[in-house]
């Protein structure tokens, strides 16, 4: 009888403590927010950077539209612009320092340099979702947690609608999708000094997500005053077979003490 009543104290102690040690949904989220590079979340209040770009070798990857300027205009008049991007913790923004009306005055009233522009702040736009930690819920949404082998599956509202996230077993984000919309996400992160980095972003285009119809985004890092910041940017949008690459160089990052 006494075997009997230890064997059953130590049945419930066992118990309990398997209780204790289960980590809440909440406290999973706060686990997962806390393995990714947000430096907006941290002292970084903004960087500026030149935009190094080829038209010569962009021609290379993407069809010319015409709209442009022909070789000649693009050679002297819109490669020797000296693009820079401001970026903070609300967007990106791109400027070669002109006027309106000199903009005006450029090939077809500027339009190469509004592609490039849109290519750049776009992309870095995209950035910023991760480099502020909003790809993952807010602490406090409602979510629910289900673990398996491969990994992570994090369930949580959008508005009436369930969304769903896949995580690898280290919680890198994989994949997001909402339950009933064409919506869908397709990421990868690398792993960095202060945590996980992202190193591709996919989205379909008008909400189509497969191949020949895709938005994907890559990115490789630079370290600049202790921040990882975006060196190298790849824009390829599928649907138009347009490639974009830009690199950033001469950064300036503004932080706080």
């Amino acid at each position: 009888m006494q075997i009997y009543r230890a064997l059953i104290v130590f049945c419930f102690c066992a118990v309990l403590c398997h209780a204790q040690a289960t980590k809440t949904d909440q406290a999973l989220l706060n686990e997962a927010r806390e393995k990714y590079d947000a430096p907006f979340n941290r002292n970084l209040q903004s960087f500026h950077c030149a935009v190094d770009f080829s038209w010569k070798e962009h021609f290379t990857e993407a069809p010319r539209v015409g709209d442009e300027g022909t070789d000649e205009e693009i050679e002297k008049l819109i490669q020797p612009l000296r693009n820079r991007v401001i970026v903070t913790r609300q967007m990106a923004a791109v400027s070669a320092g002109l006027s309106k009306d000199e903009l005006n005055k450029l090939p077809h009233r500027g339009l190469a340099e509004a592609l490039l522009a849109h290519a750049v702040e776009k992309s870095l736009n995209t950035w910023l979702f991760a480099s502020t930690n909003m790809m993952l819920p807010n602490p406090g949404t409602p979510i629910s947690f289900n673990q398996s082998p491969s990994g992570y599956k994090l369930i949580f509202k959008v508005q009436t609608s369930d969304g769903e996230m896949v995580l690898a077993p280290d919680m890198r984000l994989q994949s997001a999708s909402v339950k009933g919309q064409s919506d869908h996400i397709e990421t990868s992160f690398a792993s960095g000094p202060q945590g996980f980095l992202l190193t591709s972003f996919t989205q379909g285009e008008d909400g189509k997500f497969e191949p020949g119809n895709r938005l994907i985004y890559t990115y490789t890092y630079q370290t600049v005053d202790g921040v990882q910041l975006p060196e190298h940017v790849v824009v390829t949008r599928e649907s138009h077979h347009e490639v974009w690459r830009y690199t950033l160089s001469d950064c300036i990052a503004k932080t706080s003490k």
